[in-house]
Formats: C-alpha cells, structure tokens, sequence
C-alpha cells in the first residue's frame, strides 16, 4: 500500500530529478478516514504543501536565472504540487496536528497521480505583487487561489510549454 503525499516544488526542480524531498501527507489516523472526511484531510495536505510550495519559489535560490545575466531580476520558479504515491516504508515525521512530513528518497514519476499548479493569470499577478509590495502579498495572492488539475501524463507538455 502507498501513501498519498502531496509534494511542494516548483516548475524548475521538476526538470532535474527530485532527490531527498519532504512531502505533506495526512497522518496514519487521517488516513484512516473514509468518504468525505478522508477527501477533506487529502485536501488540507495538498494545501498545506501548496503554501510550502509557494514558500519555494519565492525563495531567490530557486528562481529562474534566464534573465540575470542581463541583469535583469530572476522570475520566481512556478509552484507545483505533485500529488505522489510514496512507499509505505518511506520515514514520517508530525508536521502539525492531523499531518506528517513523509521523505521520499526519490521521486520516481511513474508514482506520480497528478500535478497541480497555478492559472498563468494568478501567477504573473502574484509574480507582480511579490516585486512590487513583497513576498508576503505574493503568498496571499496564491493562497486564495484554486490549483489546476494535470494528469501525471501531462508532465512532459507542461515542462515544454514552461519554456
């Protein structure tokens, strides 16, 4: 059996390979939930890894460096969450109340179940808000935003259209 983790990174980290990453999923009692009770446990651990993730690409040591050669300032690497299924085995640690923090070893796509990121809209405008009043509006732009939804076969396609 697997477990549902939901891992914060951005656009640029998925075009390497992800190595040694923290994921959030529901603790062993969340679960264990059923129905709508379990749906909403996965949720908050998405979101929960969706404020992780846009914690990262606000993070100067993970933007896009295209453009600071010219001496232009580096644009955030897009957010994504990907929802993974990591080994049973893979070590847990609490995160907060109802969570853990799973360590994946390594990332092999083909557990990949989904990817989540933000609409292009939402983004350049929370882009634009981290340059002109900070980091923090930035955040709360994207935090009251809702994610897309890609298959795991779409990988490939969003990479090259990223560029």
């Amino acid at each position: 059996m697997a477990i549902r983790c939901y891992i914060p990174t951005t656009l640029t980290a998925l075009r390497s390979t992800l190595a040694d990453v923290r994921a959030v999923a529901p603790d062993a009692q969340g679960r264990g939930l059923r129905g709508e009770e379990f749906e909403t446990a996965e949720f908050d651990a998405m979101c929960i890894a969706a404020a992780l993730a846009a914690n990262a690409a606000f993070d100067p040591a993970d933007a896009d460096t295209a453009d600071t050669e010219s001496g232009a300032e580096a644009t955030p690497a897009r957010r994504v969450i990907v929802a993974y299924d990591a080994p049973e085995s893979s070590p847990a640690e609490p995160l907060t109340d109802g969570f853990d923090l799973i360590t994946v070893a390594e990332v092999d796509m083909t557990r990949a179940a989904s990817f989540h990121l933000d609409e292009d809209l939402v983004w350049d405008e929370a882009v634009r808000l981290g340059q002109v009043t900070g980091v923090s509006a930035a955040e709360d732009c994207l935090g009251a935003s809702d994610l897309l939804w890609y298959d795991a076969s779409e990988l490939p396609q969003l990479l090259a259209d990223a560029n």
